[in-house]
């Protein structure tokens, strides 16, 4: 292999006319934002980026496999992925083995842009999404008391709102990275800082200067991007040094090289299963990822569920393609039973937990449940999740689950339980291990939710969305009391999200007042509806109101569970 260098300008150009491609071996886009704008500070502070191998291909019509563009925007709302090469025409294609993320990152920091989810907004709007450019701080201060790893300058994805906003106070001045690409030298920034720079004193303009001129020759003039080339045309030759280069860093998923055989062996598979996931990743609020999706390819389709190539060659993957209609229509059906059970990706983990219920509506032919097997699934799992069933050994369990579940007119609650004991997997509540579980389940977790979805099972959560309210605000509490319960499900409710926004830091006792009094009900009727203590709620009470209602959780828990 030979070895070579250029400029970030010549790549990033490179990158936006096609002159340099990916490989379906490549995974997608996984650095974070944080991770784009400590590229470009190392990249200033003159470090190192690592070398990059890059595998000049002679392309010809017989070429089985495809080559994807770099991604020039990051879309959080739509989801966008890599779109495919048009190799018409193509005789000789780079591909980037090593480097695609730096590469990618340095033209979304340069040319693109990030738009990304307004934190605490519906996910399905477009308005609440906004579209973040890369800037530069030009009065930004490194602080005196900095660590050697900390960063020299400082970089952000900013939208132009709040750059308009933050430059006319005076504390910061943003300026877009990406113009510095139109500069005919390293004082082209002058007429564009306008009034500012003319303000500017002495001591602000020879700093400016000396950042412009690093911009302009760390990004146009030196040549930075030093890279390999590889000129073989063995694919095999080329995947065993993809994943060689692979074993550091950002680690190579599994799933990204099953992805990429699939591909090669299913024409329209990627596609086919990346527009699947942002399917129901968006109807449902769920973020089933592909190794999970993969995998219940291979358990509704009754084929052996290691998580091994061979499982996804030749006739194994003909008869995923023939039911992959089927596949999806009962893992949505599933998806949305969570949903309507009050799930999403916000309060399930265990994501393997919904390729059973798929499993049983597939055998079943019906994307729907009787009110008899309704109960029975949601009582599986709730024990499923609190008792964490899903933790380990999971190809076995679900092996053996598929077995139990296959051909079942009544959803077999009572059989998986009996095997889930042999398997050393508890699937009952009892009273100690329910305060256990109270005692643990911690705020923002899948055990806090599944235990006040427990105490209000009538809820409609498929049509609204419901918060995990802290009754005594945590604002309110120390953190001796947050660490004692206040932090946990024995001080949660679940509170329409309107409502508990409106509700915001108020004590429990004057927003109760408030809140009753709209809603036609007595404070005391409140209470025993949400299984709060008939006590004052004040910070002098808090310590036994905590243990009342923990009490009151477990019995009405329990009573719940008498049947099972």
């Amino acid at each position: 292999m030979s070895y070579t260098a250029t400029t970030i300008y010549k790549m990033v150009m490179g990158i936006s006319k096609n002159e340099y491609v990916l490989p379906i071996i490549q995974r997608e886009l996984v650095w974070s934002t944080e991770q784009i704008e400590n590229l470009f500070d190392s990249i200033m502070s003159g470090y190192p980026i690592g070398s990059m191998l890059f595998w000049n291909y002679n392309y010809n019509a017989n070429c089985k496999y495809k080559f994807y563009e770099f991604l020039k925007q990051y879309d959080q709302y739509r989801n966008n992925h890599n779109i495919e090469f048009d190799t018409t025409g193509t005789q000789k294609i780079i591909a980037i083995l090593d480097g695609q993320q730096r590469l990618t990152s340095l033209y979304l920091g340069l040319k693109g842009y990030l738009n990304l989810h307004i934190p605490r907004t519906h996910w399905d709007k477009a308005e609440n999404f906004e579209k973040r450019y890369l800037y530069i701080n030009l009065l930004y201060k490194q602080d005196k008391n900095f660590e050697s790893t900390s960063c020299k300058y400082e970089f952000k994805f900013k939208t132009e709102e709040e750059v308009d906003k933050d430059n006319s106070s005076g504390k910061n001045y943003w300026f877009l990275v990406g113009k510095v690409l139109d500069f005919e030298t390293d004082k082209d920034y002058r007429e564009l800082l306008g009034g500012f720079y003319e303000k500017a004193d002495q001591n602000l303009k020879d700093k400016i200067a000396d950042i412009f001129q690093d911009l302009f020759f760390k990004l146009k003039t030196e040549k930075i991007i030093n890279y390999f080339e590889e000129d073989t045309s063995s694919f095999d030759k080329v995947l065993q040094i993809f994943v060689r280069i692979n074993s550091g860093g950002t680690p190579l998923e599994y799933t990204d090289l099953l992805m990429s055989i699939i591909s090669n062996l299913w024409q329209d598979g990627r596609d086919e299963i990346n527009n699947t996931l942002d399917s129901i990743n968006t109807e449902y609020n769920f973020n089933i990822p592909k190794d999970i999706f993969l995998r219940g390819c291979l358990f509704l389709t009754d084929l052996p569920l290691a998580f091994k190539v061979d499982n996804f060659e030749n006739n194994n993957l003909e008869k995923i393609q023939k039911s992959f209609r089927e596949i999806v229509k009962y893992i949505k059906a599933a998806c949305s039973i969570f949903k309507d059970f009050g799930y999403s990706k916000e309060n399930l983990r265990s994501n393997l937990i919904v390729l059973p219920l798929a499993y049983y509506l597939y055998c079943q032919q019906n994307i729907n449940i009787d009110e008899n097997n309704k109960e029975k699934i949601l009582n599986w799992i709730q024990l499923s999740i609190l008792n964490g069933v899903f933790g380990g050994q999971t190809t076995q369990y679900l092996t053996k689950l598929r077995t139990i579940i296959k051909n079942k007119n009544q959803f077999p609650l009572s059989e998986i339980q009996a095997e889930s004991r042999l398997m050393n997997k508890r699937m009952t509540i009892d009273k100690n291990i329910l305060e256990d579980f109270i005692e643990k389940a911690r705020y923002g977790t899948q055990n806090s939710w599944t235990i006040l979805t427990m105490l209000y099972p009538s809820l409609a959560y498929g049509d609204k969305i419901f918060h995990e309210d802290h009754i005594y605000p945590s604002s309110k509490l120390s953190k001796e009391q947050l660490d004692n319960g206040g932090n946990f499900v024995a001080n949660l409710q679940l509170l329409e999200s309107k409502k508990n926004i409106r509700k915001q830091d108020t004590m429990p006792e004057e927003w109760l007042k408030e809140y009753c009094s709209k809603v036609d009900k007595t404070v005391n009727e409140y209470k025993k509806e949400n299984y709060i203590p008939d006590i004052e709620l004040t910070l002098e009470n808090f310590n036994e109101y905590i243990q009342k209602r923990k009490e009151s959780i477990k019995m009405a828990i329990l009573q719940s569970f008498n049947n099972i």
